[in-house]
């Protein structure tokens, strides 16, 4: 606005012409608005100021209540797929140590141990079904059904009716299935077989399975020939009697 004395710029806050001085009495009501602004505006500052520290205790409380569920979450999250983690740190150590594993793989094959052999892949988390270890995926599961198979023999025969694994009946029924497993998909996997690098190992690991039943259960050659041949009811009567001396 101009000063009505000397045609001066001045401002709306000024309570004299800067110029001329001369008391400027258009701008009063407008002063005392200010004035009383200013008023109104420090007493709501100091009242949120006020409610402000008196809420501190909370925000503080709030926000370690955040953390400590962030925590309780993250710590859940870590324990429940701690299994996870565990075994893709060893896949990815068997790719890093490959050749190392890879000969230790061939003397467990070499020696006929393969119980050992699907131990040690288990143990390693090593992934028969994906490269570099892709060739190893048949004798693998050949391996492991043999184990299994030999697993619930010994253990049937070892207990007998003093079984504390399932129940007598159960046993047996566990060995029937693991023994039926085994002769079925290497028979369903013959042509398979053929053609595998390692058909060699799994011709043995059949001549052993052999063995086993004819160790343990009595089944020699022409015996295993009429146990396969015959329905599950009576494979399961043999075994029973063998196990159970029923």
């Amino acid at each position: 606005m101009k000063c009505l004395s000397c045609g001066a710029e001045i401002s709306l806050t000024d309570s004299k012409c800067p110029y001329c001085g001369r008391v400027i009495t258009e701008t009063a009501r407008h002063q005392e608005d200010l004035k009383n602004y200013k008023k109104k505006s420090g007493r709501i500052r100091g009242k949120a100021e006020s409610i402000n520290s008196q809420n501190v205790p909370l925000v503080i409380s709030a926000v370690v209540m955040i953390i400590l569920i962030v925590f309780v979450c993250v710590a859940a999250y870590v324990k429940e797929n701690a299994f996870l983690f565990k075994d893709n740190a060893l896949q990815r150590e068997s790719l890093k140590k490959y050749d190392e594993y890879s000969a230790m793989i061939q003397d467990y094959l070499d020696a006929g141990d393969y119980t050992g052999f699907n131990a040690f892949m288990e143990y390693h988390n090593i992934a028969e079904y994906k490269e570099p270890y892709a060739d190893l995926k048949l004798i693998n599961d050949f391996a492991y059904d043999y184990n299994s198979m030999v697993s619930a023999i010994e253990c049937a025969v070892m207990n007998g009716p003093d079984t504390s694994i399932y129940d007598p009946e159960g046993d047996v029924r566990s060995c029937r299935m693991q023994i039926d497993d085994f002769y079925r998909e290497y028979e369903y996997q013959l042509s398979e077989i053929e053609a595998d690098p390692y058909r060699d190992y799994i011709y043995d690991m059949r001549d052993k399975a052999d063995m086993v039943l004819e160790v343990y259960l009595g089944l020699d050659e022409a015996g295993r020939e009429e146990y396969f041949s015959s329905s599950d009811i009576k494979q399961a009567a043999y075994l029973e009697e063998v196990i159970l001396g029923e």
